[in-house]
């Protein structure tokens, strides 16, 4: 089976690293998925080519690929796509954004070559007839999550015989615990017997760092050696996080690392006793939730977006509407006892490995082709 992968983009961004990853997986499985992506990312490196080497992947370069429409260039790429098709049979086009999706939907439909779209919002598709449009002409839709799926089927008219529910994955193999890592509390000098509290997203206002920090200043009175690291930059560091936590007289509680990666990123998810998500970000498909649940730490998330999908709440975590009173109810719980957080980070690792493995995603989007090209949808 020969699959063709397009990204329209040649930065780090959200889908890039799934979309990735997906790739890498379905070789495992056979499956011949080539990756084309934006060849240039102007001054800066193409992260996402050079990642692909990395992980043995030789990326094609022959489309510009942009990530935003352009009538020129979206023309010029869709006949460079029909004659690369040409020369280059494969079986199935498979789309990750919403641009190489425009540039490939008239060459595969030419060429008789079914199209597959990956969306990766997780709430669905935003609501606009150019989404329609485009959506109509996909052979298959793989959505992250049911709300996703649902709301496309209402609002977009997908056929649901035509759409399939398959859950971001994580890196069970990066996202080890076991594995020897940097010591973020080591870094930070955080004790080893502090109940850590973690964070992942962007400093920005919409994130409800404003109820993040009131509900640690409660902790903090009940358990005051709790800490906290927050991992993530943002044009609004100072107004969310500095001036906050000085406010409420957190200096000595809060650790701001900053923006991580690689090593150091993972080594800083394993310093948590706890993962905290409030809102879906710039993924919606909240992958950082999935990684820290593979790196055994149980998750308290808000019940917005698609987070109820990813955390059973009393087994993985716990599930609450978000507000500063409920979610210092559920650190504390953690914080009171340290072996029912224990449980249920176990329980998050078993999940993550279960539902949320490369291996997993890869299978469940295999068996979606091989029904493509047999049915047709």
């Amino acid at each position: 089976m020969n699959v063709l992968h397009l990204f329209s983009n040649a930065k780090w961004t959200g889908p890039a690293e799934p979309a990735l990853n997906l790739c890498v997986a379905l070789r495992r499985l056979g499956v011949e998925a080539a990756f084309a992506c934006a060849p240039g990312s102007g001054a800066s490196i193409n992260k996402v080519a050079e990642t692909a080497r990395d992980r043995g992947i030789e990326p094609i370069l022959a489309f510009r690929l942009n990530k935003h429409h352009n009538p020129i260039f979206n023309v010029l790429d869709g006949v460079a796509l029909r004659r690369y098709l040409r020369n280059h049979p494969c079986d199935l086009v498979h789309c990750h954004l919403d641009n190489d999706h425009r540039i490939a939907a008239s060459a595969a439909r030419s060429l008789g070559i079914p199209l597959v779209r990956s969306n990766y919002y997780g709430g669905g598709i935003p609501a606009k007839r150019a989404q329609t449009r485009l959506m109509a002409g996909a052979t298959h839709v793989i959505e992250p999550s049911r709300m996703a799926a649902d709301h496309d089927i209402r609002t977009h008219g997908l056929d649901p015989s035509r759409v399939s529910v398959v859950p971001g994955a994580v890196d069970m193999e990066r996202f080890d615990p076991a594995r020897e890592l940097p010591d973020g509390r080591r870094w930070l000098n955080i004790s080893p017997d502090a109940f850590v509290v973690g964070i992942v997203a962007r400093m920005q206002t919409h994130r409800h760092y404003e109820d993040f920090f009131e509900a640690i200043r409660m902790l903090v009175a009940r358990h005051p050696r709790a800490q906290v690291i927050v991992v993530g930059r943002g044009t609004r560091r100072e107004q969310v996080g500095l001036a906050p936590v000085r406010q409420l007289g957190l200096e000595h509680h809060v650790h701001f690392p900053g923006y991580l990666d690689g090593e150091n990123y993972v080594g800083m998810l394993k310093a948590f006793d706890v993962k905290v998500f409030l809102v879906p970000g710039s993924d919606g498909t909240c992958r950082a939730v999935r990684e820290c649940m593979a790196m055994r730490k149980p998750a308290v998330v808000a019940d917005r977006g698609m987070l109820r999908e990813i955390v059973e709440h009393e087994k993985d975590g716990l599930v609450c509407d978000g507000s500063a009173e409920s979610l210092f109810r559920a650190l504390d719980r953690l914080a009171s006892d340290r072996r029912l957080a224990h449980r249920m980070g176990l329980a998050a690792r078993e999940t993550a490995a279960t539902r949320y493995s490369l291996e997993a995603q890869a299978t469940a989007v295999k068996a979606i082709y091989e029904r493509v090209l047999i049915r047709g949808g």
